[in-house]
């Protein structure tokens, strides 16, 4: 009978406690908390035409709900699918976690690099000219590949003047005119994958870039050196300094560069580019700057002689009369 009171007395101990115990756990996994820590797990590079998938997550009670934003769509849910073209160089990811109990709401983002193998390229470095035969080559297209020419998101039409290569890899002018100026695109389709290349601009425009400054610099003196670009269709300048930045103090805004050198003997290489990116055209200068030290300064003037000090000559005259007057006085 003792042993049978004892079991009771603790299975009721033990039910009391486990029911003291889950009083507070469960009124505070009832209370809404949240989100913290909100996150994208995914790649930072993902490949044109492959299929990837990012989750987002964040601590939450109780469970939030998710809404992702790309590419000015929105889609729900904690895990997005995505398929990228190729079009662009990378993608923005921005997911935002909702609590759905007190509606608060915490956003995170990612940027996704895109690696697209595809892309239309000249097949030689001469610049496009009208009444000139030019060649474009999609790179990626092969046999097995579907390969589709677009000008300005329109299929390109083969003519008299314009033809396509067997299987379709490369896109040739017999002589370029004003209207085939645009911007060439190919896409690629195999079983599995469809990719659209980066683009080509073709452009007839001129680019063409000096860079102004002297050859000679002294140290401790600010200089300025201007990249002059002559471009006839859009570019950007930039600049770069193949042996290292300038010594000294030295700022570039734009076009230009203030360079006070601090080093004689110094040679400091300035290199600037005026470029197209689309249009796949660039120029550059580059200058070559040496340092000289500082003037010397001449020693300063000697002071005066003091006025007190100055001997004074006596005259050939007085010298004669007093040498007259000993002979004189000799000869009496």
């Amino acid at each position: 009978m003792a042993n049978h009171m004892k079991c009771l007395y603790t299975i009721l101990l033990f039910t009391m406690t486990e029911s003291v115990l889950s009083l507070p756990l469960r009124a505070s996994l009832s209370d809404p908390r949240g989100p913290h820590f909100t996150s994208i797990k995914g790649p930072s590079k993902i490949k044109a035409g492959v299929t990837t998938e990012f989750v987002c997550s964040a601590m939450c009670t109780p469970e939030c709900s998710y809404t992702w934003q790309v590419s000015g769509q929105e889609a729900q849910g904690d895990t997005l699918t995505v398929t990228v073209s190729g079009q662009h160089q990378s993608l923005e990811l921005v997911c935002t976690a909702v609590n759905p109990t007190n509606n608060d709401s915490q956003s995170t983002d990612k940027t996704v690099q895109v690696d697209n193998q595809v892309m239309v390229n000249p097949t030689t470095g001469a610049d496009p000219q009208e009444g000139h035969a030019f060649m474009l080559a999609c790179k990626g297209s092969g046999p097995g590949i579907t390969t589709v020419w677009y000008k300005d998101n329109e299929p390109i039409a083969a003519d008299q003047r314009i033809w396509l290569t067997e299987n379709h890899a490369m896109l040739n002018f017999s002589s370029l005119l004003p209207p085939d100026g645009g911007y060439y695109e190919c896409v690629v389709t195999n079983s599995t994958i469809r990719v659209t290349s980066r683009g080509y601009q073709l452009s007839f425009g001129t680019i063409a870039v000096s860079l102004l400054g002297p050859d000679t610099v002294e140290a401790g003196v600010e200089h300025t050196f201007t990249c002059q670009a002559d471009c006839t269709l859009a570019c950007s300048i930039t600049w770069s300094f193949p042996h290292g930045f300038p010594q000294g103090s030295f700022s570039f805004r734009g076009d230009t560069v203030r360079w006070t050198p601090a080093t004689p003997g110094l040679v400091q290489v300035f290199q600037c580019s005026a470029q197209n990116s689309l249009a796949q055209r660039t120029a550059q200068a580059t200058k070559r700057v040496t340092v000289s030290a500082p003037p010397t300064t001449p020693a300063p003037p000697l002071p005066p002689t003091p006025s007190g000090s100055v001997v004074e000559r006596p005259s050939l005259a007085l010298v004669s009369m007093v040498c007259l007057q000993l002979l004189f006085a000799l000869s009496a």
